[in-house]
């Protein structure tokens, strides 16, 4: 488990990374801080298209920086977030984003 700390480099190294299209961090324990350091690098990255972050303990302000990230990143086109507790404020969150994202799936 990398925890939100190990979320902070992956987050990182996301932010410059022009090769990873497919990132798997299932069952990391990230929550809401790692949430937020993810969200910040697809802020910028514009070649990750999968991001699976089943059972994460990612909650509803998880959720909203989740959403934030995808209000501009163009690239992402699935992302996982089954098995977190977002709960209605968090999915509420990522539909205000879907209302803009139309690339994911």
């Amino acid at each position: 488990k990398i925890g939100h700390t190990g979320a902070l480099h992956i987050g990182e190294a996301l932010k410059i990374n022009k090769a990873l299209t497919t990132l798997n961090l299932e069952l990391n324990e990230i929550g809401a801080e790692g949430a937020q350091h993810i969200g910040e690098a697809l802020k910028s990255n514009m070649v990750l298209t999968t991001l699976i972050l089943e059972d994460n303990k990612i909650d509803a302000e998880g959720a909203q920086h989740m959403g934030e990230a995808l209000k501009i990143n163009t690239v992402l086109t699935t992302l996982d977030l089954w098995h977190n507790t977002i709960g209605d404020k968090g999915a509420q969150h990522i539909g205000e984003a879907l209302k803009i994202n139309t690339v994911l799936t």
